[in-house]
């Protein structure tokens, strides 16, 4: 896990960014300091939803884990934006007419999560439920709504640079950057900050548990392999919901994060019924 998102938040970002950004110092220099920073807490506040919605799972299961977070993040994360330059827009229209989309979607991922619970307990049923088991469902589930708020800090801190400092922009008509290339500008700090968060959490357990000899086995060089592989492709989805952001216009980041993450739900659940997660 410490390497997947050592590759993911750090060696994946910076390779692409200083690769194929052209003017990236240039651009950075026109944003004032106080943007920067708004952008680096809500980052780490991401990283510590990936954090907590990882611990969460091994509590409460995949599928209620999965939908819980995404739930609340989804909430979260589409409505704020709203509040953050864009509140004229909630009483509009189009305003409505999202709130009223997000409200579905909120019932649909109630709905999933309910069936996750019913096929959990149809696995466990023949677990002897306990005062353990009990407190351990309602921590998990208290850290995956903690997660799932700290979670949207992604895309609250995407709001924040493309929207309100306008780094996309500058690199695009300043410095001749396609617009997903321009994205890469937009996410680099959120990159770094929330690796930050994240590698401090793992350098610590690694220490703590003496395992960092664990990379030095024989299967490692594939694992990583395979690990960089999911790096790039976690990365390449984020800049994708990054230019369709973009392309759905003011309001992109509150529209298009809320595709984006059904869109999650219904890959995994579709995942999950090929796979045979939900044979019985």
């Amino acid at each position: 896990w410490s390497g997947f998102w050592l590759l993911a938040m750090f060696v994946v970002p910076i390779i692409s960014t200083l690769f194929l950004v052209d003017g990236l110092g240039e651009t950075y220099e026109q944003i004032p300091n106080s943007i920067f920073l708004s952008i680096f807490a809500l980052s780490i506040l991401w990283g510590i939803g990936n954090l907590l919605w990882g611990i969460s799972i091994s509590k409460i299961g995949m599928a209620l884990g999965f939908s819980l977070l995404i739930g609340v993040s989804t909430l979260s994360g589409s409505l704020l934006p709203f509040f953050m330059g864009g509140a004229d827009k909630l009483a509009t229209t189009g305003g409505m007419v999202i709130l009223g989309g997000i409200f579905i979607i909120m019932l649909g991922i109630i709905a999933n999560g309910k069936a996750g619970l019913l096929r959990e307990k149809n696995e466990n049923s023949a677990a002897e439920e306990t005062s353990s088991n009990n407190n351990t469902m309602r921590n998990g589930i208290i850290l995956c709504v903690i997660g799932g708020i700290s979670a949207a800090g992604f895309n609250l801190a995407y709001h924040v640079a493309d929207n309100i400092g306008n780094i996309g922009q500058i690199s695009q008509e300043q410095f001749g950057n396609e617009p997903w290339v321009a994205r890469l500008a937009v996410m680099f700090p959120s990159f770094i900050g929330s690796g930050i968060a994240i590698m401090v959490y793992f350098v610590y357990q690694l220490t703590k548990n003496k395992s960092w000899g664990n990379f030095n086995r024989k299967e490692s060089p594939k694992n990583l392999l395979l690990l960089l592989i999911m790096a790039i492709v976690y990365c390449a989805s984020l800049i994708i919901y990054g230019l369709g952001a973009y392309e759905l216009g003011p309001l992109g980041t509150s529209v298009g994060f809320a595709i984006f993450q059904t869109g999650c739900i219904m890959v995994a659940n579709l995942l999950g019924l090929f796979s045979g997660e939900w044979k019985n």
